[in-house]
């Protein structure tokens, strides 16, 4: 069941500012989209999803006859997260692969259970993952991954809260944010107005 907000993911030919393209015809399409939920125990998942698709028959020495639109891949993740970004659970499922032994890989991927989605995350999927103990799209889902963690637990300070509940914690420290972006520059307008914020806060 699809949350409000989620068929703008969806609508491929909707939405886009870009200039008016050269004369041109599709080749490929990849997606990576990552789903951020609130258990009813408090954790959070990330329930993430990785395809290519070629909009054309073609012949695989390793799969045969594929259909226009099938999928290479179709990669699925579940990350389950404590309140302190820490992976607690790791699950996954590989629907579409190009080569049978793809999906021997996927024991490997509970190597990152106990690790923080925070600072120092890319570094350690690469130790866990990389090489042959991974998989490339799994490492770029994973990185994807991380960064929407962020999103996850910002928009879980907004979300209404069910009674009871205790208050999420707070994702990102000002100062962590300092110098990050173009936004985010020490002397612009984002920051000077987070700064008040706080300060109006205590």
């Amino acid at each position: 069941m699809l949350s409000p907000g989620e068929p703008l993911h969806a609508s491929l030919d909707e939405g886009w500012l870009l200039p008016p393209p050269a004369p041109r015809e599709a080749v490929h399409t990849r997606s990576i989209v990552c789903r951020s939920f609130r258990r009813d125990d408090g954790l959070l998942e990330i329930d993430a999803r990785f395809i290519d698709t070629r909009p054309f028959d073609y012949h695989s020495d390793f799969r045969g006859d594929c259909r226009a639109g099938s999928a290479l891949h179709n990669l699925q993740l579940r990350v389950t997260m404590d309140r302190q970004r820490h992976i607690v659970a790791m699950a996954s499922a590989f629907k579409s692969t190009p080569y049978d032994s793809c999906a021997g890989v996927q024991p490997n991927f509970q190597a990152l259970v106990g690790l923080s989605l925070g600072k120092g995350f890319k570094k350690a999927l690469y130790e866990r993952l990389g090489g042959t103990q991974g998989c490339t799209h799994v490492i770029a889902m994973m990185e994807a991954v991380a960064g929407a963690a962020v999103q996850c637990f910002a928009s879980n300070v907004y979300a209404p809260r069910r009674a009871g509940e205790p208050a999420p914690p707070r994702v990102f420290r000002i100062e962590a944010l300092i110098g990050t972006c173009h936004s985010y520059h020490p002397d612009g307008p984002v920051i000077a107005q987070l700064n008040a914020g706080a300060a109006r806060q205590g």
